[in-house]
């Protein structure tokens, strides 16, 4: 609609100057560095008009050049973007060597192509590609120079996914000293500590796990508090009683308080000989929060005084009268005492209420040392029953009669 009106607006401009030249055409000179320059009013304004009818049209030649470049760039930021979304879906359905070629095909058209060859090299190392992974990564790198970062983080988790701890550790020591250090990465280098054995390194990290922004206090205790179950049981593995109690002192104390990280204890400590400090964390435990495992685990202690933890034992039993655990336990402790008949009756009164192929063990092999062999084995025989699920299922066998000579030289039955 304006396009028409500034037409019509031209035309009776036009219009208007012709009818002004028809009474007199005008005369202009121009003197410019001693040239003089003729011409008509009609030649100039002829002159003047196709002047700015070549600088319009070079003036929107550039501006169509520059808007086709800018909807070129649109649809490839388009492109990139779609690919992206597209690549880390299949990423995530498990087509990994489809995603691979995905996100890369219009990586460089991405705002942060690093973004797509980090999902690159995760979907190469899926695939068990070491050297295409590597690769992605470094083009990462290359991407974005100045946050490593992300490359050093990815790189690292995948390393340690593999097994590879030496190279990881080189990778944590380079994220450390670019001053990139980042809660991730301090998890990462938790975990290599873990994983690696190194526990009094762990121990120094904790604190800068505790101050890291983002990292859950859940997060911390619960990766300290693995590294202390490992502590104890290589050290109760090892059978030094010294390191042992060396790693339980430096268990916090809420750790100190779980059960897992209890048992381990006592039964490193049983290991070790230390009967006596096993006794008193299991009976710490049990006196405040009562524990299976560490109830079966108590049944185990070899005491000076055998009717020590048997009397323990059986102080708890009056609270927990039909407590089948608590009852074997009672009956080692009694074994332990030469107290058979009460131990019989505990194992008795265990499988009443509740079967249980240990306890059937236990009985019998108890039965058989005090020379009741047929009672043992029928005992043994119902713990192998119930424990494979069923009697075995045999058709009844006849006695065979054996042969006698007869006078005549002949054999009967």
């Amino acid at each position: 609609m304006k396009r028409t009106a500034y037409l019509i607006g031209m035309l009776i401009a036009a219009a208007a100057i012709v009818s002004a030249l028809r009474v007199d055409a005008g005369y202009v000179a121009i003197s410019f560095l001693g040239v003089l320059v003729e011409m008509s009013v009609v030649t100039l304004t002829l002159l003047i008009l196709a002047a700015f009818l070549l600088i319009w049209l070079v003036v929107r030649a550039v501006r169509m050049r520059k808007l086709r470049r800018e909807a070129q760039a649109a649809r490839r930021d388009q492109r990139a973007r779609t690919d992206l979304a597209r690549g880390v879906l299949e990423l995530a359905e498990g087509n990994w060597p489809t995603a691979e070629i995905t996100v890369t095909r219009s990586a460089r058209d991405n705002v942060e192509p690093a973004i797509n060859y980090l999902i690159a090299a995760r979907a190469a190392d899926l695939q068990g590609a070491h050297e295409r992974r590597a690769g992605w990564l470094r083009m990462a790198r290359e991407a974005a120079p100045d946050e490593v970062a992300p490359v050093l983080v990815t790189q690292a988790e995948m390393q340690l996914k593999n097994g590879q701890f030496e190279a990881a550790r080189a990778t944590l020591q380079e994220l450390d000293a670019s001053g990139q250090q980042n809660p991730r990465g301090l998890l990462l280098l938790a975990r290599l500590y873990r994983q690696s054995g190194e526990f009094e390194k762990l121990r120094g990290l904790e604190s800068k796990l505790r101050g890291a922004r983002g990292v859950r206090a859940a997060a911390v205790d619960e990766l300290m508090d693995q590294a202390y179950l490992e502590m104890l049981r290589t050290a109760a593995e090892s059978g030094d009683a010294e390191r042992l109690e060396r790693a339980w002192n430096h268990a916090s104390k809420p750790a100190t308080r779980r059960p897992d990280i209890v048992l381990a204890y006592a039964r490193g400590a049983m290991k070790c000989r230390n009967h006596k400090a096993a006794e008193k964390v299991l009976r710490d435990f049990l006196d405040d929060e009562w524990n299976d495992p560490l109830a079966a685990a108590y049944g185990e202690v070899e005491m000076p005084d055998a009717l020590e933890p048997l009397a323990t034992a059986e102080k708890w039993l009056r609270a927990r009268r039909e407590d089948p655990v608590l009852l074997v336990s009672c009956a080692r402790l009694s074994m332990r005492a030469e107290l058979y008949g009460k131990a019989r009756s505990y194992l008795e009164t265990s499988l009443a209420i509740k079967r249980d192929p240990v306890t059937y063990q236990l009985l019998g092999s108890m039965l058989e040392q005090l020379g009741e062999k047929e009672h043992a084995a029928r005992v043994l025989h119902d713990g192998l029953a119930m424990a494979i699920g069923r009697k075995a299922n045999l058709p009844k066998i006849k006695p065979r009669r054996t042969p006698v000579r007869a006078d005549g030289g002949g054999w009967h039955t």
